[in-house]
């Protein structure tokens, strides 16, 4: 697995870019207030930040790739894209689960949207200002594992965009001579 450790290394640096990034972003808009229109408008930026970041360090990723198949003719086997996809929403996966270890913890609620900041305005609006987590419905508990799977699909996405066309059109030049 050519470039595995390097891309892994680069994708979680980009990932804690993107954590603070989206930090920096709510604390801005939290300042503005707590109006809904801005709560959304800090919603959207934030995810769309955070998904651009991860899918542009995927292309490179991806870029990485495509020379290594152009120049040794070594193809990419699928798991590895998808590998790295989920490693990147392990931190994530990790916070929830001491979230649902520590249930009845007030402060534990009040750091898990800190820790995954990409996604602090959706678990705002899930929680709902109810405190201990073991008092949230269980359709609002089981929804807030989900938001961290949208940094596995704009890493696949952001990889396989660049690379399939690539190697297609790599293939269809060394088919032409």
């Amino acid at each position: 697995m050519h470039h595995f450790g390097k891309h892994l290394l680069h994708s979680n640096i980009w990932l804690l870019a993107s954590e603070i990034l989206c930090l920096i972003l709510a604390f801005s808009f939290a300042i503005l207030g707590s109006h809904p229109v801005i709560r959304i408008i800090g919603l959207i930026f934030g995810i769309t930040a955070h998904m651009l970041l991860i899918g542009s360090c995927a292309a490179k990723a991806a870029a990485d790739d495509v020379a290594l198949f152009r120049t040794a003719k070594i193809c990419v086997k699928p798991y590895k894209p998808l590998s790295i996809a989920l490693i990147l929403t392990l931190p994530a996966a990790f916070t929830y689960a001491l979230l649902c270890v520590n249930s009845e913890s007030i402060l534990m609620l009040n750091l898990f949207p800190l820790l995954n900041a990409p996604f602090i305005s959706v678990y705002q609006f899930l929680i709902g200002g109810t405190e201990p987590f073991a008092e949230i419905s269980a359709a609002n508990r089981i929804l807030m594992a989900f938001p961290p799977l949208l940094t596995a699909a704009a890493y696949l996405y952001g990889y396989y965009s660049r690379y399939l066309p690539a190697r297609a059109a790599l293939a269809a030049r060394s088919n032409r001579t």
